[in-house]
């Protein structure tokens, strides 16, 4: 079945080259030969085409080759504790702000209520707290160059929101997004509050205006379709982003933070993580015989998708498994095995870090 995709959800089969066509954006890849010139070390997301499009990314490499300002912008929906889907634009936050760029990360507790993922907005500003910017912090940003912000407990955002409304009708709303009779006015609000997030770097307070980096799954685009046609009537500058292919949930289908044996939290026990990989969608035959003789499907093995979209740095290690585990010799348990060691490691140092991190609140957060 042709993917179905939306800012609410994503379903069936996702071919990437026709949702470059539908929502109108470029590849991607002509910019890492680039990027490799100006001696840029790029993160694996780059180097193997997990980033596959873009908006108006020449604007950000020439900032980039000029060392110029600019900032990075990645929101986080509260509903959960963060989980290894959150890695792929947090790490790409990482990158850029590696290349310069001041890193802001709205909590959006707002939408997490708005949207009804949680019943009481004060449960997911509460998790916001206690997991999301705790992790956060602990995957090793800058404090220096990180601004953190709740977005109902940072006035500066509403005041920006307020600004922009006025310059967004709701019959633009309705055409991007697909509202309907049946959509509350805090979801309709929260378009533009989205907006607000995005183009905040480029206010007054922290520098002016800038050229700013989103990175996101392509679900999320009606957003920067939105900002993009509003941003320059108030005086900013168009945001860039960037798009990112989307990590598999360990079933096999999407990912959900409110599905927990779809994903790893980064905050799971250790054992209840290997568990979790154990039973988690195989790219092989049935029998241990057929899979010897006939070989698996890295493509669709999620334990060969997590090594390749996180957990194997080196290409050639990831080349070798994916051979291994197509002719044969690698097996679904081989590979599950290999991910559970690397997952492992990766946990307990981020669980220690994450103590640390508790008492660094403070030094990111803004309001």
């Amino acid at each position: 079945m042709p993917a179905k995709v939306s800012v609410s959800d994503v379903k069936g089969e996702v071919n990437y080259e026709n949702l470059i066509k539908e929502f109108g954006v470029q590849k991607f890849d002509k910019y890492i030969s680039k990027m490799e010139k100006l001696g840029i070390k790029l993160d694996l997301m780059y180097r193997r085409n997990i980033v596959f499009a873009h908006r108006d990314f020449e604007k950000i490499l020439n900032t980039i080759k000029n060392k110029k300002e600019f900032a990075v912008v990645t929101g986080i929906n509260p509903s959960s504790p963060l989980h290894f889907g959150h890695l792929l634009f947090l790490r790409q936050a990482k990158f850029f702000q590696e290349l310069g760029a001041d890193v802001f990360i709205p909590i959006s507790n707002d939408e997490t209520y708005v949207f009804k993922k949680t019943e009481k907005l004060e449960d997911a500003t509460k998790n916001a707290f206690e997991n999301v910017i705790v992790d956060i912090i602990a995957l090793g940003f800058k404090k220096n160059k990180t601004k953190i912000f709740i977005s109902t407990q940072f006035s500066k955002i509403y005041e920006l929101a307020v600004k922009l409304s006025t310059k967004v009708t709701f019959s633009t709303i309705k055409a991007i997004f697909g509202f309907n009779e049946q959509t509350n006015p805090g979801q309709i609000f929260y378009a533009v509050m989205q907006s607000a997030h995005i183009l905040l770097p480029q206010i007054e307070e922290f520098g002016g205006v800038k050229p700013t980096i989103v990175p996101i799954g392509i679900d999320q685009d009606p957003y920067m379709r939105l900002v993009r046609d509003i941003s320059e009537k108030v005086g900013f500058i168009k945001p860039s982003s960037t798009y990112h292919k989307f990590l598999p949930g360990l079933l096999g289908g999407k990912m959900s933070g409110s599905k927990p044996n779809t994903c790893i939290f980064l905050t799971d026990d250790i054992e209840v993580a290997k568990r979790k990989i154990k039973k988690a969608f195989s790219g092989g035959p049935k029998t241990l015989a057929e899979h010897r003789k006939y070989g698996g499907n890295p493509e669709i093995d999620v334990a060969c998708q997590y090594l390749y979209f996180l957990f194997e740095e080196d290409d050639k290690k990831i080349k070798e498994i994916f051979e291994n585990f197509k002719n044969g010799k690698l097996t679904c348990g081989d590979v599950k095995e290999y991910l559970s060691n690397k997952v492992e490691k990766f946990l307990k140092e981020h669980q220690v870090k994450r103590e640390k991190a508790k008492n660094l609140i403070d030094k990111f957060l803004i309001y």
